[in-house]
Order: structure tokens, then C-alpha cells, then sequence
């Protein structure tokens, strides 16, 4: 199962990618344009850090996890 969760650039960026890490599938960062950031790799959580920097480009973004323990994981980040 596919969920999706609007990103919120005030959530703890370092802490949420730790857990982004425990996850077993993959998550994605996806901006409205259509860009996608598999989030478990190295290059796109550091394109993410610098995304944050400019609240502009994460506005309306969204994030897409995978299956029902990636959702528990993350759920906590989006309430």
C-alpha cells in the first residue's frame, strides 16, 4: 500500500532521516514539479538538506512511503 504525507519543512530533518533509514521500502521526497528523491540515498538527503534552506522549493511537497510499518515509522512526522 502507497501513502502520502504533505512535507512539513519545521520537522527535525536529521532525526526524520534516521528514521527514513528503518524503513523497508523506499521513501520518496517529490516537489510539485514532478522531482523525486529516493530519500535512502546519500546524494538525495543531502539535495533535501539544501531544499530546506529555500522553503519555497519544498512548498506543496509531498512525501510517498511504501507498505504499513515504512507508514508507522514516519506517521509521526506528519500529525
Amino acid at each position: 500500500m502507497e501513502y502520502t504525507f504533505p512535507f512539513n519543512n519545521t520537522i527535525d530533518l536529521k532525526e526524520f532521516l534516521e528514521d527514513v533509514k528503518k524503513c523497508e521500502n523506499e521513501v520518496f521526497f517529490e516537489s510539485t514539479e514532478g522531482d523525486k528523491l529516493a530519500l535512502h540515498s546519500a546524494l538525495s538527503q543531502f539535495i533535501l538538506y539544501s531544499i530546506c534552506n529555500q522553503p519555497q522549493l519544498s512548498a506543496n511537497a509531498l512525501i510517498r512511503c511504501f507498505g504499513e510499518h515504512d507508514r508507522e515509522i514516519l506517521l509521526s512526522y506528519f500529525e
